[in-house]
């Protein structure tokens, strides 16, 4: 299936999502801490605040390539026109120094912007992150530059759901608000959407727009979260991308056959992997909204295409296995079970995302199991919390 992309919209369409882009920035609430939602973000909002974050520099060019190594912020001193790179990371990063000191390489070899920038003096090389792993200082210490390198740590706090960024002892505003806030949640009847997610929902039912908004800011408030269309505005993917190794959270389908939401959900799987997880369909009973957390199931398919209602099993039947021991078709009440069953990874990995428990596993842990597992809960959001869950722990 093919995904539109920026080339397809017209210079007014592209023109329209970059206004709908500026108006729905946001910072996300995920495990306890506030973050932006992408590193561009993070560019984004140091590239408007710039010369109020840094007074004393001179803003060369963002996303500056010189032999094939792009640096976040080429930059110089406004006193002596001292070359700085500034390199902006939204999560903590192993290998920022040998990323500096390549761009480091790569600016002497080339000296673009030699009016601006005197490439006598050293370069100076600024690493801004929430957080450096300990193998930054090890590095730093090992370089020969490490006089030149700087660390500056960001935090992002809350206030009054909106931000406040802070560096160096510094705090400075974040206009736009904080999506996933405990009984917080944004106005959705005023936000617009992009052109392709606006056509998406322009054949949608009606009843379903409020709640479909709803579930596609839950899934967006998710962190590395994209949101992609297909050329015929049938099928609408979340995740890292579409290709077959990028990291899917959901996807909804649109066809004469009805609308089916897809969830990527821990399923059963021999191999001793960290995150054995794939794509499930639910079909919920007749009448529900497919997009509402109320919604119950009626059954939990394990598939990689369409679901063919004409293979829904009858009662009492076997609907088949995949190759890795999931039933193809399960109740939703059964699930827990179908994917755990003889598969330890798939259950230490579902106990931590419901219990954050890890090994060992104690025997009043197992009795909670065991009664969780008759008592799983037969409505759509327990399965879209779950999927959140898995996200988060795969992305992190």
């Amino acid at each position: 299936m093919r995904y539109l992309k920026s080339k397809h919209l017209s210079a007014q369409g592209k023109r329209f999502n970059e206004r709908v882009k500026n108006a729905s920035r946001k910072l996300i609430y995920v495990g306890g801490e506030i973050r932006f939602q992408s590193e561009m973000d993070l560019e984004d909002y140091i590239d408007e605040k710039f010369e109020e974050i840094f007074p004393s520099l001179l803003k060369i060019k963002r996303q500056h390539t010189a032999q094939m190594q792009r640096c976040d912020l080429l930059c110089s001193t406004k006193s002596e026109n001292q070359p700085v790179i500034i390199e902006l990371k939204n999560e903590e990063d192993r290998g920022l120094v040998s990323q500096l000191t390549r761009y480091r390489k790569a600016i002497l070899s080339t000296k673009s912007f030699d009016d601006k920038i005197d490439y006598s003096l050293p370069v100076k090389m600024i690493a801004i992150a929430p957080g450096f792993h300990k193998d930054n200082y090890t590095d730093k210490e090992a370089s020969k530059f490490e006089d030149d390198l700087d660390f500056w740590e960001f935090a992002v706090e809350n206030h009054n759901n909106s931000g406040k960024f802070k560096l160096l002892s510094q705090i400075y505003e974040i206009s736009y608000p904080v999506f996933g806030l405990p009984e917080i949640y944004p106005n959705l009847e005023s936000s617009s959407l992009p052109a392709f997610t606006f056509n998406f929902v322009g054949r949608l039912h009606l009843d379903y727009h409020t709640d479909f908004k709803k579930l596609r800011t839950l899934f967006l408030s998710q962190p590395k979260v994209n949101e992609m269309v297909s050329t015929t505005y049938r099928k609408i993917l979340y995740g890292t991308g579409d290709g077959e190794n990028h990291k899917k959270l959901a996807e909804i389908t649109n066809t004469t056959n009805g609308i089916v939401l897809f969830l990527w959900l821990p399923t059963a799987v021999s191999k001793n992997i960290k995150t054995p997880v794939t794509r499930f369909g639910f079909v919920l009973k007749k009448g529900s909204n497919p997009f509402s957390p109320n919604s119950s199931i009626e059954w939990v398919v394990c598939t990689k295409d369409t679901i063919n209602l004409k293979e829904q099993p009858q009662p009492n039947t076997y609907s088949g296995m995949t190759r890795h021991g999931m039933l193809k078709w399960c109740q939703p009440n059964m699930y827990l079970v179908q994917s755990t069953v003889g598969h330890y990874n798939t259950f230490f990995l579902l106990l931590y995302l419901l219990k954050g428990i890890t090994p060992p596993i104690d025997s009043t842990t197992r009795e909670w199991w065991e009664n969780y597992q008759k008592e799983t809960p037969t409505n759509l959001g327990w399965f879209i919390d779950l999927a959140i869950k898995t996200w988060n722990y795969r992305i992190k």
